[in-house]
């Protein structure tokens, strides 16, 4: 919930931030076999901001050139005919895009990526083991676990014997 000091926390995390174009480089770099470590994302991973603001992104497009083809004649009286001819390409081509990003993108993320064949389980339940926590997000499993020995050593003062 955004209300939440946690849901804001994940919101500011949602936002791009320049480290993502490292991390993005990094991965680059990773998958080239130039470094044998991968980046330590955070939170959120530059890919996953990507996809969620591409489906954000997406929603806004269809839903304006949608209401722009579906009340045609509304339309046609404010503004030119070959503005709802654009709105018909631009629908078109972000139905194309969003069905390539789901089927090529978030299949193969989810259920064809080498790591995770032959499927990845979060989907289902939102869970993930520690070891892939680790693995997916370094640096988001190193600070949760700061948070856990943290935890641990905040037990309270014992008694003084007098």
């Amino acid at each position: 919930m955004v209300g939440t000091q946690e849901g804001r926390q994940g919101v500011k995390d949602f936002w791009f931030r320049p480290r993502d174009l490292r991390d993005l480089f990094g991965n680059f770099r990773y998958f080239l076999g130039l470094t044998d470590r991968r980046p330590g994302f955070g939170h959120f991973t530059y890919a996953e901001k990507v996809e969620y603001w591409a489906l954000i992104w997406g929603t806004g497009v269809m839903g304006v050139t949608g209401l722009m083809l579906w009340f045609k004649v509304q339309f046609g009286t404010w503004i030119p005919r070959w503005w709802l001819d654009i709105a018909t390409a631009i629908h078109f081509w972000e139905a194309v895009l969003a069905t390539l990003a789901i089927v090529v993108w978030h299949f193969y993320q989810v259920i064809f990526e080498p790591e995770v064949y032959p499927m990845n389980w979060a989907w289902w339940d939102g869970r993930i083991t520690e070891e892939e926590y680790a693995h997916e997000h370094g640096e988001e499993h190193a600070k949760w676990l700061r948070e856990q020995e943290e935890k641990k050593g905040a037990s309270p003062p014992k008694p003084s014997e007098s």
